[in-house]
């Protein structure tokens, strides 16, 4: 009879424990992870960038970081830049298209001048090499969730013990 009331208290106090951590791990998640991550992403990218990444609460007691990052059109840039692109032809869209007939942009390329103007009527694009940037993230920072995790877990059953 005793052995059965303490293994009661003890899965009570384990069904606590998992709601207790359920309840708090996006506002863990996001001091551990999101936040320094969008440091991170602002600081080698662009706070556009950096603003594009969010954490999803995927269900109990779990979280995941996403990121968008939409170009001007649309264009998934945060895709290319975790997963990297292979070499490709750019083309401008042309004027019947609602875009223009020649590409142009201003800075380095190829060993061009920086902010000089550039055009071209297609640009062979080496391809862009994979950052993984949220998987970098997410390998960097998952350590120090886990850590949070067990110091609150610690200090509420300080609490609940008193």
């Amino acid at each position: 009879m005793v052995l059965e009331i303490t293994e009661q208290r003890l899965l009570s106090t384990k069904a606590r424990i998992d709601r207790y951590i359920d309840q708090n791990i996006m506002t863990w998640a996001t001091e551990e992870i999101l936040l320094p991550g969008q440091t991170d992403i602002a600081n080698s990218i662009h706070q556009k960038a950096a603003d594009g990444l969010a954490l999803e609460k995927t269900g109990f007691m779990k979280v995941d970081l996403t990121w968008e990052y939409l170009g001007p059109e649309g264009q998934p840039i945060h895709f290319y830049l975790e997963y990297g692109t292979k070499p490709h032809v750019i083309m401008p869209k042309g004027k019947s298209s609602g875009g223009a007939d020649w590409l142009h942009w201003k800075g380095p390329s190829g060993g061009f001048v920086i902010g000089q103007d550039h055009f071209a009527k297609r640009v062979n694009h080496p391809g862009t090499e994979a950052k993984k940037l949220v998987e970098g993230i997410k390998d960097e920072r998952t350590p120090n969730l886990q850590q949070r995790v067990i110091k609150e877990t610690n200090r509420f059953l300080e609490v609940e013990s008193i």
